[in-house]
């Protein structure tokens, strides 16, 4: 049954809302959001100080100090014989590490791989993996022992150095820290991700750290600065390099950083003038096998296309990666590509975060290597009070002794009166405490001890006068009769000034704060003459990378764009160094349809920036086109570009500075919309292109010019009209931007030309005012000149003035071009019909005009395009009195 008003809950109990039931009683109510909150910080802090970052002191995770330390219960020291892994992940899951046994067995191959630890920790035997990212064997057929730096690791854990916890059933103790002789956090590093924080402790050489820690214990004042002079950077157990010193010097400092790692590469030279690329060492972490796939990649997707080759050549004796080079090849901007692209260079985000004192800290190195040096301290104070108290027990024994020794008749004859072990116990007791005591109905006369004769002095004594002990009465006892001899007596005494000479040693060690860090330095000597080795990671400076374009002379070229989109650049004294009036030579050579449509003179370090019919621009270094030879036909557009289907380059425009003010880019669509965007904005180069304009769907791109804001604007239309104005009256927009009308177009009409002309006309050597023509050709090719003033200035988004009188004669407009008298024109049609025309002998007429016969057309033909020869190709003749061979 339900409640009314809500059918979903169950009714009441009778009107009473409290719970019921025998547990009632029991219940207490608590907030939910406290209740949330209490349990995520109770989980986190567990995360985090018991899963996933290492203590400073040890540096090791509670995983991996389970494993070490259960190798250590179970013998396995790096002289003895190997043992299965699978006994090993047993053992210390049953007794220490309550987890799965994938977790143990994976942490335990990570610290036997050489190529994940700088300082291997277990000694594997068998297949634990490999640098191509090869998963390790089954725990079942592998097999390990400790390695001597970890037995380092683990050196007087049994003389109470740490302090031993219960473990997780309380059915045995575990060690919460290990007294580690070597900096193992710093020379291994860690990495763990934990609740909201997480650490990534890069590797260093054993020998640079240990040296400063050596240097922070001689002078307890010293600082970074003092660290820095012995650690050159991190050390990592692939080798490679490290490009850069600030990021590592900052991280350093803050424990928080980020510097370069990158292969360690060689040039070497094969047969035929070919080289290759050598990688025989590669960054930290990184897999080789997924490194190889990744340059094959980048071959195969022509992001580097001077590769012909990628094999691995490594083998036991080490790495060998051969990228073979193609003929003619610069190795050095393969490298620097590859580095770009590909894992040969990865950055390395230090955070230097270990748990301190049961928090979890950032630390900067030397506070780091403080925290590891303090815990020396209280290990070597710790072990030295135990090996103290285990001495002065051995001499309260060995002093027992020779007290026994000096009173070996009385000894013997109490022993031997006794009646038992109990009675002989008491009365030895009483006989050394100076009482008299009765053997066999005879009396003896118990002895006083001289304290100053047995070397103890009387300040030291409990009571007032030396007594033997219970426990030296004991030893006494079970003392074997062949130590009675002579030999022996001497060695008891030998043995006792022994004893109490390391008495005095650890009591100079615990009185002397200099005597202990200087137990600590000599331990630290040690540690580096057994286990240092040199560096294998170089540190190398940073410099500026060697690009294509450094190896590029800065020289003048000349570029040819042809009709169908071949582009080839050539010297530009190639054109130039024969006399006027000379033969020419041949520009570019093209298809019997094809012909040069546009020549670009400028720098090899210039850019060209190609706008598409989509409204998008994509960038070309002059450089990057190839040098084919003077007659050669050059590479297509689609070859150099990485154009998206369906697009075509409409305008290329050349420009040295993106970076220059006052530039700016205008375009024109077929629709009519007109925009400026500052040259600044296509700054950022990138292969894939960028949108320039925003295009319609029914819209495209018919016009781009490089104007310098203030110029004067001319549209032409399909229908025949034409309007021309202020480029002011066109605001500045971003490159996203669809721009404003800048022509009203009537029904069915559709821009078919743009053209930019200066405010003022530009003056010849006598200062008149050089002709500025528009050049209007029809589709039955009729073609016209007028000149720009014909053309009154209009405000942008008018519907313009008649510019071709268009009739079924003439045809409608299909291109226009700025001309002067010196202009030449290629006029091509749509059957291949093809003229060069002197462009001074078209007259010049008004605007309400058809214009005259350019080209005779069939009936069905049409002209396809028209073009002004560029003034350098129209200086040339060439064999056959035109450009086409």
């Amino acid at each position: 049954m339900a409640d009314d008003q809500n059918p979903l809950l169950p009714l009441g109990n009778g009107g009473n809302d409290g719970p019921t039931g025998p547990g009632a009683a029991n219940l207490v109510p608590i907030n939910i959001e406290d209740e949330m909150r209490n349990s995520y910080l109770a989980y986190s802090m567990s995360v985090i100080i018991g899963r996933a970052l290492p203590d400073v002191r040890d540096g090791l995770k509670p995983v991996h100090r389970r494993i070490l330390y259960g190798m250590h219960d179970m013998g396995l020291q790096h002289n003895k014989k190997y043992t299965k892994c699978a006994k090993v992940v047993g053992h210390v899951m049953g007794n220490y590490h309550p987890h799965g046994d994938s977790a143990i067995y994976d942490t335990m191959v990570r610290l036997a791989q050489p190529f994940s630890m700088r300082y291997v920790l277990v000694d594997g035997q068998g297949n634990f993996g490999s640098v191509d990212g090869d998963m390790p064997a089954a725990m079942r057929y592998t097999e390990s022992r400790m390695t001597k730096l970890a037995g380092e690791m683990l050196a007087d854990i049994d003389q109470e150095t740490v302090d031993f916890v219960p473990n997780y059933d309380e059915s045995t103790f575990e060690p919460s820290v290990l007294p580690a002789r070597a900096p193992n956090l710093i020379i291994n590093g860690a990495n763990g991700i934990a609740v909201g924080m997480a650490t990534n402790i890069p590797p260093h050489n054993l020998t640079e750290v240990v040296n400063a820690a050596i240097e922070m214990v001689n002078n307890p004042h010293a600082g970074l600065e003092e660290v820095l002079k012995h650690v050159q950077g991190p050390d990592f157990p692939t080798g490679g390099f490290i490009y850069g010193r600030s990021g590592i010097a900052n991280a350093y400092k803050t424990g928080r950083g980020r510097f370069l790692m990158r292969a360690k590469c060689a040039i070497e030279n094969l047969n035929q003038g070919r080289q290759a690329i050598i990688v025989s060492e590669i960054p930290y972490q990184v897999n080789k096998n997924t490194l190889i796939k990744r340059i094959a990649e980048l071959v195969n997707e022509k992001i580097i296309d001077e590769i012909s080759d990628v094999r691995d050549e490594s083998d036991r004796d080490g790495m060998r990666i051969v990228i073979e080079l193609k003929r003619g090849a610069e190795p050095q901007i393969i490298l620097n590509q590859l580095y770009k692209h590909s894992q040969m260079q990865e950055s390395f985000s230090m955070i230097f975060l270990a748990v301190v004192n049961n928090q979890p800290r950032e630390l900067p190195l030397h506070e780091a290597i403080r925290h590891f040096l303090d815990h020396r301290v209280d290990v070597v104070r710790r072990r030295t009070a135990f090996l103290l108290r285990k001495a002065r027990e051995r001499e309260h024994i060995l002093l027992g002794y020779q007290i026994a020794l000096d009173h070996l008749d009385n000894v013997i004859k109490i022993i031997r009166g006794s009646s038992s072990r109990g009675d002989a116990r008491e009365n030895l007791f009483q006989f050394f405490s100076g009482k008299t005591i009765t053997v066999r109905d005879q009396a003896l006369v118990g002895v006083k001890l001289d304290p100053a004769r047995y070397a103890i002095d009387p300040a030291t004594l409990i009571s007032p006068t030396l007594t033997l002990s219970y426990r030296q009465i004991d030893a006494i006892l079970e003392l074997q009769l062949y130590r009675l001899t002579q030999l022996s007596i001497d060695e008891l005494l030998k043995e006792l000034a022994d004893v109490r000479g390391r008495i005095d040693e650890y009591e100079s060690i615990l009185g002397s704060e200099k005597k202990l860090r200087a137990v600590i330095v000599k331990e630290l000597e040690a540690v580096r003459k057994d286990y240092g080795d040199e560096r294998r990671t170089q540190i190398i400076d940073e410099t500026a990378e060697l690009q294509l374009e450094d190896l590029i002379a800065d020289e003048q070229v000349a570029v040819t764009v042809s009709h169908q989109g071949y582009l080839k650049r050539t010297p530009i004294s190639t054109y130039r160094q024969q006399r006027r009036g000379g033969q020419g030579r041949t520009g570019m050579k093209t298809r019997e349809e094809d012909f040069v449509s546009q020549l670009i003179v400028d720098s090899t370090h210039a850019f060209l920036l190609c706008f598409t019919n989509t409204g998008r621009v994509y960038w070309l270094k002059v450089y990057e086109i190839p040098d084919v030879g003077a007659a050669g036909k050059g590479k297509s557009m689609q070859s150099l570009l990485n154009l998206q289907p369906g697009e075509t380059v409409r305008n290329i425009l050349p420009v040295r500075n993106l970076e220059e003010d006052g530039k700016f880019i205008f375009f024109a669509t077929r629709n009519g919309t007109v925009k400026k965007t500052p040259l600044k904005d296509f700054s950022n180069v990138m292969a894939r292109g960028i949108i320039a304009i925003g295009v319609d769907e029914d819209d495209e791109l018919i016009g781009v010019r490089l104007t310098d804001g203030h110029q004067i604007v001319f549209l032409a239309t399909h229908e025949g009209m034409a309007i021309r104005f202020d480029e002011n009256d066109v605001r500045s927009m971003g490159r996203p931007a669809r721009g404003v009308r800048g022509i009203d177009l009537g029904k069915k009409d559709y821009l078919v030309g743009l053209a930019v002309t200066p405010h003022e006309r530009r003056k010849d050597e006598g200062g008149v005012n050089c002709d500025c023509l528009i050049l209007s050709i029809t589709e039955n090719g009729f073609g016209k000149r007028t000149d720009v003033d014909e053309y009154r200035l209009q405000t942008r988004g008018g519907k313009g003035v008649i510019n071709v009188k268009t009739t079924v004669r003439n045809g409608k407009v299909s291109s226009i071009q700025l001309v002067d008298e010196t202009s030449e024109l290629m006029v091509i049609s749509q059957y291949g019909k093809i003229i060069r025309i002197d462009t001074k002998t078209i007259r010049a007429a008004g605007r309400s005009t058809q214009g005259v016969k350019l080209l005779n057309l069939e009936d069905e033909d049409k002209v396809a395009a028209a073009v002004v020869i560029p003034p350098e190709e129209a200086k040339q003749e060439a064999e056959n009195g035109t450009l086409l061979q």
